[in-house]
């Protein structure tokens, strides 16, 4: 197997961020399912002793990522509220990543790409190195360029992660050294170099009679049915995108809160390979109530309106 790259992820920090950037380095085994986290400078992640360990960790088959944003000095999270800057518009293509590059590339509405991280086979991250974002501004733009070039809805929010260039990625079968290409990096894109972000259509609530957006036990219980039928989410099979699909069914078709909803998915995470840490969890259901389309309720209208009858 080939070494690792000493200097590549070393290169990455000081491209990608500012000297006085702190950033979450996030470790995953998908083999055990354990995580860990730190969250330091840049210089404390780009220091001997740190890339040591993460060189150790990497040899052991757990996945190394970095947080694409900076982070708030002294915040331990990734959390909403921890953020200190953006620092990229962020795409992120699970299946044929050369189609997504030529797509961008054809559109002359979209700057140049900073750089293109290729986290395995046919799979690539494509950066915008970016000043002046609000956290708002970022995220509804990821989401309609996700939307528009085909990529991961579930990769849009402003706490994503990057694999960390230079390290192995352990997700799959074969190990895959994450490289990553440089085609523009010396420029900074402010909100204008990009096409305007078209408002969202406002949601027309729906009479009290159709919906109540409380969960009722009942509404648990069929919940529990639907996911007792859906298979598992597999890695290397789109497992995100499937996961994020089924909180989007839970948050907003069945209208559960998120208590209700990780109980729900208890026994159905047990199924998926490997299984969702909580926090993984809560995290998709947040960002599935967030970014989802379907309306709230909308799985629970046509038994209330039969009983109506």
């Amino acid at each position: 197997m080939t070494q690792v790259d000493r200097i590549a992820p070393l290169r990455f920090l000081r491209t990608a961020y500012e000297p006085s950037d702190w950033l979450a380095v996030f470790l995953k085994s998908y083999e055990t399912g354990q995580v860990a986290q730190r969250v330091g400078p840049r210089s404390f992640v780009a220091s001997r002793r740190f890339q040591s360990w993460l060189r150790w960790r990497n040899l052991l088959r757990w996945n190394i990522y970095v947080s694409v944003n900076a982070i708030a000095p002294h915040r331990r999270s990734r959390t909403r509220d921890a953020v200190a800057a953006i620092r990229h518009v962020f795409l992120e293509a699970d299946h044929d990543g050369p189609h997504l590059l030529a797509t961008i590339a054809d559109r002359c509405d979209l700057p140049s790409v900073s750089y293109v991280l290729h986290s395995s086979a046919n799979r690539v991250h494509v950066f915008w190195r970016a000043s002046g974002f609000s956290v708002d501004q970022v995220e509804s733009l990821q989401t309609t360029l996700a939307e528009q070039c085909g990529t991961d809805l579930a990769a849009t929010p402003w706490t994503q992660t990057t694999r960390l260039p230079g390290f192995f990625n352990h997700k799959r079968d074969q190990p895959h050294l994450v490289t990553i290409e440089y085609l523009n990096p010396e420029r900074l894109y402010v909100p204008g170099d990009f096409p305007p972000v078209p408002a969202k259509p406002r949601c027309i609530e729906q009479s009290p009679c159709q919906i109540r957006v409380t969960a009722s036990g009942q509404a648990v219980e069929r919940a529990r049915r639907y996911l007792s039928v859906v298979p598992p989410a597999v890695s290397g099979r789109h497992g995100d995108v499937h996961t994020f699909r089924v909180c989007c069914r839970l948050v907003r078709g069945f209208a559960l809160d998120d208590e209700d909803a990780l109980a729900v998915l208890a026994d159905w995470n047990t199924r998926c390979e490997p299984p969702w840490s909580e926090r993984e969890l809560r995290d998709k259901l947040r960002r599935a109530k967030k970014y989802g389309r379907e309306p709230i309720g909308a799985l629970l209208v046509e038994r209330r309106r039969l009983r109506a009858i």
